[in-house]
């Protein structure tokens, strides 16, 4: 029965699509057709916005949620594929153009574009609110950056991470932490933040996170080290921490801290124990806790793909395949899903 009830839906799909299809393109303008076979014939402006949508479009995406500068949360919004990654780089990085060399600049507006797009794709068959980007109009954006970035964004606006053929879920933020056990600078897996293994997002190692932290402040808006000295409820230094306490979708739901032989629980923006505590003494030798980076450091950090392309001359593709472990980059136009997508969520084909 259950088979019978997916043929039935399938088939009363594919009756309702030939029909609409027979109705808008039946008056099809003639051929004409070049010495290899390419037929070059125009599609009417009216004729292209037909198939546009039934097909969907390659030169749209649709976002079941956006966060639009000035607006608020949207749902269902449906925005020209380039503006879309331009507004919302120009979110992430800004003008970083004024920070670093021209041919950096645009290495890393590109590798950020290029995981806005994989993250987009993938998140579009969840639609949860709270995975929704934040977008900046092109309009309100200055004039020279907004087409310097456009610039670095065209070439790549069809590319997407992707691992084993499916689009990755391309998480970044602002900077990695230090790793305090080995001495050196690096991102956090996913399971050390979350108690998920993803196998694409794996620790590497990030060099340039403090120094590109700070010089990109204005941007990011937050320091890169902070202190605490004592446990204000006790007058204690805090002793050691863990992050170990997760909610169901696997998430650090709160820190413990330890304080004069007690926890306490503590919220906080950290994630990982091992890439963001250390427990010692300030130049005066005042017991503080000192941590470190800013965001749950997992995916690509954007200071240091700044970084990288700056201090190493590294290409957009090279800097993304260093974050994202094993993963490829693929041409996979993104669509405005069009009239076959209503009927593939409609019919469930």
């Amino acid at each position: 029965m259950k088979h019978l009830h997916r043929f039935a839906r399938r088939a009363a799909a594919f009756v309702l699509a030939a029909v609409l299809c027979v109705c808008v393109l039946a008056p099809a303008a003639s051929a004409a057709v070049t010495i290899g076979g390419a037929d070059t014939t125009l599609i009417p402006a009216e004729e292209e916005n037909c198939l546009a949508w039934l097909f969907g479009s390659s030169d749209t995406i649709t976002m079941p949620y956006l966060n639009i500068k000035g607006q608020g949360l949207r749902r269902n919004v449906t925005l020209d594929l380039v503006d879309c990654l331009v507004g919302i780089t120009y979110t992430e990085l800004g003008s970083i153009g004024s920070y670093v060399s021209a041919s950096a600049a645009q290495q890393a507006w590109k590798a950020q574009a290029v995981a806005i797009h994989s993250y987009l794709e993938y998140h579009k068959q969840y639609g949860s609110s709270s995975n929704a980007l934040i977008y900046t109009p092109v309009d309100q954006i200055p004039s020279s950056a907004r087409e310097a970035i456009r610039r670095a964004v065209e070439p790549v606006k069809n590319e997407v991470l992707t691992y084993n053929g499916s689009v990755c879920d391309a998480v970044w933020s602002a900077s990695a932490g230090y790793n305090t056990q080995t001495g050196v600078y690096g991102t956090c897996s996913s399971r050390d933040a979350w108690g998920t293994d993803v196998p694409y997002l794996q620790s590497v190692k990030s060099p340039y996170e403090e120094q590109y932290h700070n010089k990109l402040r204005r941007v990011i808006g937050k320091d890169y080290t902070y202190k605490e000295y004592n446990d204000s409820r006790t007058g204690e230094p805090y002793v050691s921490a863990d992050t170990t306490h997760k909610d169901l979708g696997g998430f650090v739901q709160y820190n413990t801290f330890v304080s004069n032989g007690r926890s306490y629980r503590y919220i906080g923006q950290f994630v990982s124990s091992r890439y963001c505590f250390d427990f010692g003494a300030d130049e005066s030798g005042t017991p503080c806790m000192t941590y470190y980076g800013f965001g749950h450091g997992v995916g690509m950090s954007q200071c240091g793909a700044v970084g990288y392309a700056q201090e190493k001359g590294m290409g957009y593709r090279e800097i993304l395949r260093h974050y994202y472990t094993g993963a490829g980059i693929s041409a996979s136009g993104s669509s405005g899903d069009g009239f076959f997508g209503w009927l593939h969520r409609l019919f469930h084909w």
